[in-house]
């Protein structure tokens, strides 16, 4: 049999033994990437994506092709949350013990701690912390500093602590979740405080020391749950609020695209051509209130409506509003002057430029009636 085998079949097996064995023996990279907090909404969607593709890989039929195995490292504040979180993780990608490890009492405050769970992380996923005074004396501190119960400059300063954390420790990648109130910081000074110090720390310390990408989060889709989910299960109508256009972005979409540039979704190189670069993360349209009621009405599979005669200014709205959450005057204050200007201008109100979040995202931004339809649960009725 092998003598009847032409010169160019044995060339070809030779060269297809050749490749098997530079295959076999190329090491497989280990690369550990930390999610910090893994109990954000990002976070919990990284993680669940980077799991999710590490289990498939070694699933496949050519996993001796892989060329990086991850493990994940949930980094959590309290042990409860770790095991909570961890029954929300892919269950196939749990059964290897080596692809997910949860790092509890992990303190953005406590750079001790950031520092023992970044050691041995190759990259990490750095979100936005948001630290709620835990005494109703520190709370009314926070509200008589205008910051409504939160410390917006603390946040700044705990993400600050886990850069410099990540720094110290060696970290050759990282992706911090901010947010696009940065691009008005005159005008959105609570919701911008908890993000600029961060982008200039970034450029102005790290530099080149590593790379560092910035996803800048939209306004999230969840907001529509926290702001009218009570009226809309008791009514199936939402809360009178100014009318505006807004791109409203899923969370869990922000995730996903931390996912692609810290695990392998793409080469080194690609995720290395993200250094220093900022994406604006929006959806995928812009809505006003009353499409933003169709949207959920499509998701939910009930009509839900926006009232007919909202408050046209928000001069009407602060007087028909008891004690205005002074996070949400400020935004609507400032969406409210940017509605106006883009009816002369013919511009969007928020940060809007959907292709280059679906670039890093590998698809669309998740449309609104998607979003609806994975939370129906929220909205009672």
């Amino acid at each position: 049999l092998h003598a009847k085998l032409s010169q160019g079949q044995v060339v070809l097996n030779r060269n297809a033994i050749a490749s098997f064995i530079i295959l076999q023996n190329t090491p497989t990279k280990m690369v550990k990437v930390a999610v910090i907090t893994g109990s954000s909404a990002s976070g919990l969607a990284c993680m669940t994506r980077l799991l999710s593709k590490a289990a498939a890989a070694t699933a496949a039929s050519d996993a001796s092709s892989v060329s990086e195995q991850l493990t994940v490292c949930g980094c959590f504040r309290r042990q409860g949350k770790a095991a909570t979180f961890r029954t929300a993780l892919p269950a196939e990608a749990l059964k290897n013990i080596s692809f997910y490890q949860a790092h509890p009492y992990v303190d953005a405050q406590d750079i001790d701690s950031l520092r023992k769970a970044l050691e041995g992380v190759d990259r990490a996923l750095l979100v936005t912390p948001l630290s709620v005074p835990p005494s109703a004396r520190s709370k009314r501190k926070a509200a008589e500093a205008g910051a409504s119960g939160t410390s917006m400059q603390g946040d700044a300063a705990m993400s600050i602590n886990m850069i410099r954390a990540a720094k110290e420790m060696g970290v050759k990648r990282i992706v911090h979740i901010g947010s696009w109130t940065v691009n008005a910081p005159d005008r959105l000074p609570i919701l911008a405080a908890r993000f600029t110090p961060t982008e200039e720390y970034l450029e102005t310390e790290i530099g080149d020391q590593m790379e560092w990408t910035v996803l800048r989060g939209g306004y999230f889709m969840s907001n529509w749950a926290n702001m009218h989910a009570a009226s809309i299960g008791a009514s199936d109508q939402m809360v009178a609020v100014p009318d505006c256009k807004i791109p409203s972005v899923d969370v869990r979409d922000i995730g996903i695209a931390a996912a692609a540039l810290l695990g392998g979704d793409h080469d080194d190189n690609y995720a290395s051509s993200y250094h220093k670069k900022y994406i604006e993360c929006c959806g995928p349209q812009l809505h006003t209130h009353a499409e933003i009621a169709a949207e959920l009405s499509a998701g939910i599979g009930r009509t839900i409506s926006f009232p007919n005669s909202p408050p046209t200014k928000l001069s009407e709205w602060c007087e028909q509003t008891d004690k205005p959450n002074p996070i949400m005057l400020e935004l609507y204050k400032y969406m409210a002057a940017a509605e106006e200007q883009s009816n002369t201008t013919g511009g969007g109100v928020l940060p809007f430029d959907p292709e280059a979040f679906a670039t890093v995202l590998g698809r669309q931004p998740t449309q609104l009636r998607q979003w609806a339809a994975d939370h129906k649960h929220v909205f009672g009725g």
